[in-house]
């Protein structure tokens, strides 16, 4: 009998260990276009470094057993592959719609929790100092908005224009060429750095705010909903805000050995 006793406890012990070896797949989906400071590099390769949204999933991923497996594809790709529980999870912000195929962490049955959000970020009129532009907005201004932002509904007397990079929209607004632009001036409370943006202004408060979120597909959410809400707990956890104006200054700093002396 003691024998017995002891061969179930091994075989108990043998379980567990195997257990708390495990590793459950995620299978994350995102934008196949640079997007920086959130995403780096093009195309279906994951970049060297990827980004900080990336690299901040990898933490949490870590530290909660996951493995996190990454592919890339347009945007709207993404969020249908989400919806076909062909993916597990992917970055959006809330909207509505999407709840129907969708999990997102949520305070109430309508209300997400902003406290389990992947982070909170604000954007910030740039200009030439002293030079007033939301005072004059009113008589027709130009700002200039690196590619592949989502553009929030300007008044009609604000003209768009569409530049490759930050820095690029940045040496527009010093030449005179263009009459502001729009940077990350905020994320999760951390102001951008003194000298992030060196010859401008920054215009306080924020123009908007945006929170994304980690979202999981319905299939994944039924059957790791621990593993869900651990993985947004670990996000608040590994969340390194100064990364984000890390990438956006490297991006500078190259941009301007690039140009020719």
């Amino acid at each position: 009998m003691n024998g017995v006793r002891a061969l179930f406890c091994l075989l108990s012990l043998t379980i567990t260990a195997a257990q708390a070896n495990t590793t459950t797949g995620l299978n994350f989906c995102y934008e196949d276009k640079q997007l920086l400071p959130y995403y780096a590099g093009d195309g279906e390769q994951v970049a060297s470094p990827p980004g900080v949204t990336i690299e901040h999933l990898q933490a949490a991923a870590k530290l909660t057993r996951i493995q996190l497996v990454l592919q890339r594809k347009p945007w709207l790709r993404c969020l249908q592959l989400l919806e076909q529980n062909k993916v597990d999870a992917l970055v959006a912000t809330y909207a509505e719609s999407r709840r129907s195929f969708a999990v997102y962490p949520m305070k109430t049955p309508d209300e997400p929790d902003i406290s389990l959000a992947l982070s909170q970020h604000s954007t910030c009129l740039v200009q030439r100092h002293n030079d007033n532009v939301i005072q004059r907005s009113a008589t027709g201004i130009v700002i200039a908005r690196p590619l592949g932002y989502t553009t929030p509904d300007y008044p009609v007397e604000v003209s768009i224009v569409a530049v490759q990079s930050q820095q690029q929209a940045f040496d527009l607004v010093k030449q005179g060429r263009v009459d502001a632009t729009t940077t990350l001036c905020e994320v999760n409370q951390l102001p951008a750095p003194t000298g992030f943006t060196e010859g401008l202004e920054v215009v306080y408060p924020p123009l908007y705010q945006t929170t994304g979120y980690l979202v999981f597909s319905k299939a994944f959410y039924l059957q790791h909903q621990q593993l869900a809400i651990n993985l947004w707990q670990a996000l608040q956890q590994t969340q390194e805000p100064q990364r984000y104006y890390q990438y956006l200054q490297l991006q500078n700093a190259s941009l301007q050995a690039d140009k020719p002396h």
